[in-house]
């Protein structure tokens, strides 16, 4: 069905897509989080910039980073860490947030400004779960030999590095 487009077993990967998906990662409870708390015009930012996040893994995933990591593990650690740190930071601000808010509870509560587009973006770029399934799963159902025709109608020969 797909495989004129360079997609090999569209089936498998769509199921193994659902259930990678169904499992709640960090990605899903900030989205979450920030639909409960700031409502749904924040939530909506936060999924654009997780779309937005997973279609730069994939473009990396089909330029090849799967093999540069497998060449050099030490670029997944430290991407692993990056993520882990700003997982980190983002709920230390939670608790120092909450240990900082009077004892009392007010009727009007200040609700500090922030960019949920780019937080989200950053959260989908260093979210391990999201660089395993990009570079790992969903490369082993992508051509890398499929002919492709470019917008002046020649045909290219997609190549994975």
């Amino acid at each position: 069905m797909f495989h004129d487009y360079g997609i090999l077993n569209f089936w498998t990967f769509l199921a193994g897509a659902l259930v990678i998906i169904i499992v709640p990662g960090p990605n899903s409870l900030y989205v979450l989080r920030t639909g409960i708390s700031r409502g749904t015009g924040a939530a909506y930012r936060g999924v654009a910039g997780i779309m937005l996040g997973d279609i730069f893994l994939i473009f990396l995933a089909w330029a090849g980073i799967a093999t540069l990591i497998q060449t050099s593990p030490h670029i997944f650690i430290a991407v692993r860490y990056l993520g882990a740190l700003f997982l980190f930071w983002l709920g230390f601000k939670v608790i120092l947030s909450t240990l900082r808010a009077p004892l009392k509870q007010s009727e009007e509560v200040l609700v500090r400004k922030e960019n949920y587009f780019l937080k989200a973006f950053l959260l989908s770029i260093t979210n391990p779960k999201s660089i395993l399934f990009y570079v790992s799963f969903f490369i082993q159902f992508i051509d890398p030999v499929a002919t492709h025709m470019n917008r002046h109608g020649f045909n290219r020969h997609l190549r994975v590095i």
